[in-house]
């Protein structure tokens, strides 16, 4: 009895040390569990998955993709490429973190990689403005006349000329000057060696008399026409004076769109020291860039000489009149030049059929430059698909993230192609519209 009593006291103290043996290996197996779900074991697997990066929404309006510029890899790939680009060219591809990223993520970030710049080839077309060189110039460059009339004022224009007096026929024909002038014509009325008498004694006053009878302004018949009954002759000749203050009256209207001129009427020499060719030739070359014609008025031969010199300089012309007939034919042909600057678009545009011609010429230029931004669309779309296609060689993609990159990069190609299309248009109505302005122009001539 006492042998089966120990017998059974042995036993159990095998199954309690069996028991505390199967506790430590759970435990130490436990252990090991905590070790692998451990912050420091959650960092190192961490390491190895990469994070999507936060690329910026790609333009879908046309005027913002064309405004972004090139991606940040579009010119590495350009000089790298030798020829015609294959996916082989996109091996920066494998860096792409596509794993993580949805596709309208995906579809941002090889936009940003490889967007081509489009300004090189949409500029010239946005910029487009119609030229018709020789067969027309764009209204904007017409001139408006800008006139200064000087009129000699001194005692010997009292003097007659076939029965009529010098200075009759000087205002008659200044009043016809007047009355032939373009529309929105701007002119002055300046008059010298109005006062006094042709004696000595009022010489410096008489020299002094350089009076504005009409400021500059638009043409307005009652008003000139009233100036030319304000004054007479009556002194000596300040035509030098005369004519530095008649520069300065063209300055008050002057612009870049002014055709600035000096019409002097004179029966004479500088008579009071002056030197108005030396003046005449300061206006010619200031930034008035004006010319000074010359009406002489029964000049004997000195005069003449004197005269002639003030015109050659002052880059203008010179007449010598002897009656109502020559001052009217002599001064309404200076007017005719003058005008012919201002209808600088009708005397061009002479011929319809090569205004036309021209137009045409102008048609293709813009159909190549509409061409030139489509082409431009489609390389891109290349380009981007290639990168696409890159990751669905490497199974970084699957076929459906293939498709719906697919159809994105389609979109962004025809909306350039929809703009570039509008652009055409808008540019084609430009040159249709400058055509029939010029032939509108011609019709009034």
């Amino acid at each position: 009895m006492k042998k089966l009593l120990v017998t059974a006291m042995a036993s159990l103290f095998l199954l309690i040390a069996g028991c505390n043996s199967d506790d430590k290996s759970l435990k130490d197996i436990e252990g090991s569990a905590d070790e692998i779900n451990s912050p420091e074991s959650e960092d190192i697997g961490a390491e190895e998955t990469k994070s999507a990066p936060d690329f910026p929404p790609a333009p879908t309006e046309a005027k913002d993709i064309i405004a972004s510029g090139a991606g940040e890899k579009m010119k590495e790939l350009q000089g790298a490429a030798e020829g015609k680009l294959t996916t082989e060219d996109f091996a920066e591809m494998d860096d792409f973190p596509a794993e993580n990223m949805t596709v309208d993520e995906i579809f941002n970030g090889i936009v940003e990689w490889y967007a081509m710049d489009y300004s090189v080839v949409h500029d010239p077309l946005f910029n487009f403005e119609p030229d018709y060189g020789e067969y027309g110039i764009d209204k904007k460059e017409t001139k408006q006349l800008n006139i200064s009339v000087l009129i000699d004022a001194s005692g010997s224009m009292k003097a007659y000329v076939g029965g009529e007096q010098m200075m009759a026929l000087a205002k008659d024909a200044v009043k016809r000057f007047g009355a032939g002038l373009p529309e929105e014509s701007i002119v002055s009325l300046r008059v010298y060696g109005h006062e006094g008498t042709g004696s000595t004694a009022d010489k410096e006053m008489s020299c002094a008399s350089n009076e504005l009878f009409y400021s500059p302004d638009f043409y307005e018949e009652s008003s000139f026409n009233e100036a030319l009954t304000q004054f007479d002759a009556a002194g000596w000749t300040p035509l030098a004076a005369a004519i530095k203050a008649g520069g300065e009256d063209l300055r008050v209207k002057a612009s870049s769109d002014t055709q600035n001129m000096i019409f002097v009427v004179s029966d004479g020499v500088e008579t009071c020291g002056g030197n108005p060719v030396e003046e005449a030739k300061k206006v010619a070359n200031s930034d008035l860039n004006a010319e000074v014609n010359v009406l002489g008025f029964n000049l004997d031969s000195e005069g003449q000489k004197q005269l002639k010199k003030v015109a050659e300089e002052g880059n203008g012309k010179y007449a010598n009149v002897k009656s109502r007939v020559d001052f009217q034919k002599t001064f309404q042909s200076m007017l005719a030049e003058a005008n012919a600057v201002v209808r600088e678009l009708n005397q061009k545009a002479v011929h319809g059929i090569n205004i036309n011609n021209h137009t045409t010429r102008l048609y293709e230029q813009i159909n190549k430059l509409h061409s030139s931004l489509g082409e431009f669309a489609s390389e891109e779309g290349s380009i981007l698909s290639m990168a696409v296609k890159r990751l669905r060689d490497e199974d970084r993609i699957d076929n459906e993230t293939q498709f719906a990159l697919s159809d994105l990069i389609d979109e962004r190609r025809d909306t350039i192609r929809t703009y570039g299309e509008s652009l055409r248009r808008e540019k084609l109505d430009l040159v249709e519209n400058t055509r029939q302005e010029i032939f509108k122009a011609l019709n009034e001539e």
